[in-house]
């Protein structure tokens, strides 16, 4: 006869080692899902004419997806995205 505590070790142990990976993701988040990147962009808006030097995260570390994505987030700001200088990451 197995005794009672072992028992209930065993199933704690295996209970932990299956909520142990999902758990873990959880904590972790998406962010670390995802390798981030850094853009380096140049962007202007019109009528006054403003011009802008920045940095913005983003998902992809290819340039043409950086700067697709870096155009659709500037546009929804009101702004036109001139240039990708560089994408670090």
């Amino acid at each position: 006869m197995t005794h009672p505590i072992r028992t209930l070790g065993r199933r704690a142990a295996l209970i932990a080692a299956i909520l142990a990976a999902p758990v873990a993701a959880i904590v972790a988040g998406p962010a670390s899902a995802q390798t981030v990147c850094v853009a380096e962009y140049k962007a202007k808006q019109d009528n006054p004419l403003r011009l802008q030097h920045g940095e913005m995260a983003v998902a992809s570390c290819d340039p043409a997806r950086a700067a697709d994505e870096v155009r659709v987030k500037l546009a929804s700001r009101g702004w036109i995205l001139l240039k990708i200088i560089a994408v670090k990451g």
